[in-house]
């Protein structure tokens, strides 16, 4: 059978966020509104609105992509490919791969935002011999630009993908970028029914009273594109502590007439880190032409953190 092959992509868009006068009348209203309720009850706390919670956990995810970006992370990343058509591994329609790789996320110079990059230091057993080399080319190399550097950080962390479902979308950190204040205004947001999350990720502990919240892309254009160009709209659910704007479950959906997928990530805590730290990474992907399907998971271990340190010396003369 042939196998078509399909994929998505990432791309980096610049947002302006503008505030309506009618929004700044809208939140002044609210906040008065909320001073009557709490003079009215004084013995009882209040709930926090949609707004509020959101707003927290942008602080909370601004806050978290720039430490994050000083810790460096091990992924022991597995991957199984079949093409049997409907989803069943038989012994010989499938591949697989497992792979060990550093994980952090990256600012280029110049860019606005963080990439999740992953740099494979071995393959089913193998060292990856070219690693150093690629390592010096995409960050070392003062002719390459912020787009290509961009774009080799996002190929380089998709090159060792199986299946026919090309994408670079299989970072755990990608769901963040939506919460993000550049990137709010292009999606919708709202408090859903409480649920567990798919793919068999561990619930949040409800003690915490976690919010379950909804999110649905809407702008013209997506932040995540095709692989051959054209828009492929985001949702999902986050698990966000209300209190705090913690994000401990992250679930992204991605799907179209070619392709359906879901990627959903924990977040936990972690020995000599001091914030929340990706955990346990699982994901599915359908392909709708071809039939095939790729499931993979990724845990995370091994956190620590590293500063990049440039030094000139003086050229020596004899």
């Amino acid at each position: 059978m042939s196998r078509r092959s399909t994929g998505v992509s990432i791309v980096s868009r610049k947002v302006r966020r503008r505030l309506t006068p009618a929004v700044r009348m809208a939140t002044a209203a609210g906040a008065a509104a909320a001073l009557v309720v709490v003079s009215a009850l004084p013995g009882r706390a209040q709930e926090p609105s949609l707004p509020q919670v959101l707003a927290r956990a942008t602080e909370y995810v601004e806050e978290l992509h720039a430490q994050l970006s000083g810790v460096v992370m091990e992924e022991r990343y597995r991957q199984r490919a079949s093409s049997s058509g409907f989803g069943r591994f038989g012994t010989d329609s499938y591949e697989r791969v497992t792979l060990r790789s550093d994980y952090l996320l990256v600012r280029p110079e110049g860019s606005e935002r963080y990439f999740g990059f992953r740099d494979v230091f071995e393959a089913n057993g193998s060292p990856v011999r070219d690693r150093e080399e690629r390592l010096v080319q995409l960050f070392l190399d003062g002719a390459t630009t912020v787009d290509e550097q961009v774009q080799g950080i996002l190929t380089d962390s998709a090159r060792y993908n199986v299946g026919d479902i090309q994408r670079n979308t299989n970072t755990p950190t990608l769901a963040l970028l939506f919460l993000r204040q550049s990137y709010k205004p292009r999606f919708d947001f709202e408090r859903v029914r409480d649920r567990s999350p798919d793919l068999g990720i561990d619930e949040p502990d409800r003690r915490s009273g976690v919010w379950v919240i909804g999110y649905r892309e809407t702008w013209p254009t997506s932040v995540i594109r095709r692989r051959r160009g054209g828009s492929l709209f985001a949702r999902g659910r986050y698990w966000i502590e209300p209190a705090t704007g913690r994000v401990l479950v992250t679930e992204l959906v991605l799907e179209d007439d070619t392709v359906d997928s879901l990627v959903t990530v924990r977040y936990d805590v972690a020995d000599g880190v001091n914030h929340l730290v990706p955990i346990e990474m699982r994901e599915r992907y359908n392909n709708r032409r071809s039939g095939s399907r790729v499931e993979g998971n990724a845990t995370y271990s091994g956190f620590r953190r590293f500063r990049v340190v440039v030094e000139e010396s003086t050229p020596f003369r004899n």
